[in-house]
């Protein structure tokens, strides 16, 4: 068995027994078709394809046993990340490489990948949370606790979307492939925000 059939393997047993309210969904949902695609664009701009795929399989591995406000959600993440790569028999610095390609995935300030399998793995992550139900799925789910009131989530939402769109896609075909639905999520939740201020406005 080659090392992305033994990651693919125990990334699906982890996410088949998951109990977490993300868990079953992320793996039918996201995790795979990430997958998939940051396959087929490390095919197209020339990364390491079995580095990527198996990055992609691990990306959001801690949905499989924790909601994403537990404190262990990250430590757990990254640890059985780290022991399935090993389980794989991936080199010690190939396991670096997938690791750092997950750690910089979400493109916050600072910690962007440098790499071209951790732009790749970026890519195709943000790619899927434009193009599919991902936004409202995740933000039913699993609102941020910091998000109080209704433009405090606004604001958290509006930022995740400039994020994956302005930020994690690398790529120029792959940027003008997601415009479209990164301009209607934008649309959306603007109109939204500003009908919500007119409302309130006719309300006072």
């Amino acid at each position: 068995m080659d090392k992305s059939k033994i990651t693919f393997s125990e990334v699906r047993t982890l996410y088949q027994a998951a109990t977490t309210s993300m868990g079953e969904w992320m793996w039918h949902n996201h995790t795979q078709w990430v997958a998939d695609k940051a396959k087929q664009l490390a095919e197209k701009y020339g990364a390491d394809t079995e580095k990527v795929y198996c990055a992609a399989l691990l990306h959001d591995l801690g949905d499989s046993r924790y909601e994403r406000d537990h404190a262990n959600f990250d430590t757990w993440s990254w640890e059985t990340a780290k022991a399935i790569l090993r389980n794989a028999e991936f080199r010690k610095h190939e396991r670096d490489e997938i690791l750092e390609a997950i750690r910089t995935h979400s493109c916050h300030p600072g910690h962007l990948p440098t790499a071209l399998e951790g732009k790749v793995l970026a890519t195709a992550d943000g790619m899927r949370h434009l193009q599919t139900n991902f936004f409202p799925v995740i933000c039913y789910m699993n609102r941020p606790d910091t998000s109080h009131t209704y433009e405090e989530w606004q604001r958290w939402f509006t930022a995740k979307i400039e994020r994956d769109f302005g930020t994690k896609i690398f790529f120029a075909d792959e940027k003008e492939e997601a415009r479209a639905d990164y301009e209607a999520l934008k649309r959306v939740f603007e109109n939204t925000a500003l009908k919500a201020r007119q409302s309130n406005k006719v309300l006072l």
